[in-house]
């Protein structure tokens, strides 16, 4: 359908000449025998270098009748969209997706807000095959190319697109998109410089040049800083020197993990995670010349030169149970650094045997996990689970694509604006649980909360409650303490609690679960890399207090869902503004905020739910099902308490006699929700 599609358009499109792109593997199939015409491009977007026009001519701003981009996967998509500033205006747009994982949604673009497509004529989206997708836009008079493919690809993830990624970068290089993958306020530069102005004002506040060789041209640009790196086939094995495994660039030595591309965490990340235990063992190995994962004599996906993984590579490898790293294989240390982060970050469990010293830039703590579990780990589905979480973790915050961009900005000096503030919001009625709960936010890790503790119905006067602020207080953590009447609604006291938070992203916390140590940064990383607008974990293990029983549920994570736990809610507070806030009403508060987003079209994403733990006991919840429930559907269940290994333990309640650092039985907490 995509030769067909392309056809007709050559046919259609004037006189104006045409601009045929292709991007990932085997898409210049789909260009071949096409009607072209003298003065019509083939380009292999992935092959442009940065700051090179596509069209010559003497026009200033070149116009084709047809620009046509056709990508193997969303994933490719997005790393060219860098390079598609180079498109020129047209007055019909093809983009033709050949292949995406099941779980995004169809790329149905959504227009600019500055009026660009108020003339738009008409829009096509079609399927191809069962998979694909083509999405054809005709306007009357040209248009930008790169803000309509932008678009397009922005349709794939809803209608928020995440953290922006900071500073702002001119690049230099083919490679050049692979470090800053779906950025069309990128600028290309010359090798030597300048960076080019805006009036008075440069267009980038730091420049990335990535070459062939260890001794580039010399910067030539005062007032922009510029760093070096080199392409992914440069580091021949014979090349690797040092302990470390790398060599010297620009005279000077750089951290074996900066002088790796990022891995785009918009499309590669754990969204579509299954519980595949069963499954069998797939292998990275080399096959002839092309480092592969195999499974048997199969080859389920084969790695990009470059160590690309795409979001279609771990749709394909999602019903095995992990991956054999095998090191005698891939093609070049780059590339296969590349791969690995690029699986890990998915969420794909993996195995390996010793890693060799020129993979360094895995890091420390991502080479560390790759040793720590066995084959048998894998057919263990909670430990499997386990293991994938500690390896997305390690994977996204070293080589996460904002992660990376800010260590760039740190190495070259240039400031970029802080991590966005989580105020969490803790309303309780009972004065015995609030030396508990605010235990478990003093030990969050990769966040500094602020917290709002809202004492419903009882003053902070009270010993037991003086004692444990007092504590908390002495951690140095910020902590606003505000006494609700006893007689206001529920729904409406966390509204006022909202309003005292000074953060950027708002998080609700229950008094009596228990949250592991990287709750809240494992909220912060689903939202970064799933863009929902609200996200929040499974009710997956449940506590039931009076029988003495830990039940471990084992639901489908990392997906859209319409629910999660209400004491796990993550989200932004313009979000609370746009569904009107907690509604004021006495129970089922959580309930009726996920309505509100998914009404309004926005999306909740439910990430792994082995760091929290619910609790349940005789009555008072807000959450109406019995005990039965819970041991009629069920996946595990063990006799006392037996949490997921990534709660790490409990602390001591703050402020009582046994805040001593030491952990205090589950059994010897009372209570249930507010």
């Amino acid at each position: 359908m995509i030769t067909t599609v392309l056809r007709q358009a050559l046919r259609a499109r004037g006189r104006e000449p045409a601009v045929l792109c292709h991007t990932g593997a085997d898409t210049r199939a789909d260009l071949a025998g096409l009607p072209t015409a003298p003065g019509d491009v083939l380009l292999d977007l992935d092959a442009q270098p940065l700051g090179r026009p596509i069209l010559d001519g003497t026009a200033e701003e070149p116009v084709a009748g047809l620009v046509a981009v056709v990508a193997a996967t969303t994933t490719d998509l997005h790393r060219v969209l860098t390079s598609a500033v180079h498109l020129p205006r047209a007055v019909h747009v093809v983009v033709a997706l050949v292949a995406t994982p099941g779980h995004q949604e169809p790329p149905l673009p959504v227009g600019p807000g500055m009026g660009q497509w108020r003339d738009l004529q008409e829009l096509r989206l079609r399927r191809v095959d069962s998979r694909g997708w083509i999405c054809e836009l005709f306007f009357p008079n040209a248009i930008e190319s790169a803000s309509v493919l932008d678009a397009v690809f922005q349709g794939t993830r809803g209608r928020r697109r995440g953290p922006a990624v900071a500073p702002l970068v001119a690049l230099n290089g083919h490679e050049a998109a692979l470090w800053r993958p779906g950025d069309t306020g990128a600028n290309g530069v010359p090798d030597e410089g300048p960076v080019p102005l805006r009036r008075v004002t440069p267009v980038a506040d730091l420049a990335l040049r990535v070459h062939d060789s260890e001794r580039p041209s010399a910067w030539t640009d005062e007032a922009v800083p510029a760093l070096d790196r080199t392409t992914t086939g440069t580091d021949s094995w014979d090349e690797l020197i040092g302990p470390t495994g790398y060599a010297r660039a620009a005279d000077r030595p750089v951290d074996p993990v900066q002088r790796i591309a990022p891995v785009d965490e918009s499309t590669v990340n754990p969204t579509g995670f299954g519980k595949a235990e069963n499954g069998p063992l797939g292998h990275l190995t080399l096959h002839g010349d092309r480092a592969v994962i195999r499974e048997g004599k199969k080859n389920l996906v084969t790695v990009a030169p470059d160590g690309t993984i795409t979001d279609v590579d771990l749709s394909r490898l999602r019903r095995l149970r992990g991956i054999r790293v095998d090191w005698s294989g891939p093609t070049g240390p780059h590339a296969a650094v590349r791969a690995v982060a690029g699986l890990a970050a998915g969420g794909v469990p993996l195995v390996s045997g010793p890693v060799p010293a020129w993979a360094a830039g895995l890091g420390t703590e991502l080479t560390r996990l790759l040793t720590a579990a066995t084959e048998a780990d894998l057919s263990d589905r909670l430990s499997r689970e386990e293991h994938s979480v500690r390896l997305r973790r390690a994977a996204l915050y070293t080589h996460g694509l904002r992660s990376r961009w800010r260590a760039l900005a740190a190495e070259a000096g240039v400031p970029v604006p802080p991590a966005p503030r989580v105020s969490v919001i803790l309303c309780t009625r009972r004065p015995d649980m609030v030396g508990f709960a605010l235990a478990q936010i003093a030990r969050q890790r990769g966040v500094e909360p602020e917290t709002v503790l809202t004492l419903h119905g009882f003053p902070a006067s009270l010993p037991e409650v003086r004692s444990a602020i007092d504590a908390y207080r002495a951690t140095g953590l910020p902590l606003v303490v505000h006494e609700a009447p006893a007689d206001r609604v529920f729904g409406a006291v966390l509204n006022d609690s909202v309003a005292r938070a000074s953060g950027d992203l708002i998080a609700k916390w229950d008094d009596d679960d228990w949250y592991g140590p990287e709750h809240l940064a494992d909220l912060v990383l689903a939202r970064t890399y799933s863009g929902a607008e609200l996200v929040g974990t499974g009710q997956d293990f449940v506590f039931l207090q009076e029988i003495d029983l830990m039940v471990w549920r084992s639901r489908e994570s990392e997906t859209s869902t319409r629910f999660i736990a209400g004491g796990t809610i993550l989200t932004d507070r313009v979000v609370l503004e746009e569904t009107g806030g907690f509604r004021p009403l006495p129970r089922a508060i959580d309930t009726q905020l996920l309505i509100a987003v998914t009404r309004g079209g926005g999306r909740v994403h439910r990430t792994h739910g082995l760091g929290y733990v619910l609790r349940r006991t005789g009555g008072g919840h807000t959450w109406s099902e019995d005990m039965a429930y819970f041991l009629h559907n069920y996946a595990r269940q063990w006799s006392g308490w037996r949490p997921s290994s990534l709660l790490e333990g409990e602390p001591a309640p703050l402020g009582s006699e046994a805040d001593t650092g030491q952990p205090v039985g589950a059994a010897q907490h009372t209570g249930g929700h507010p």
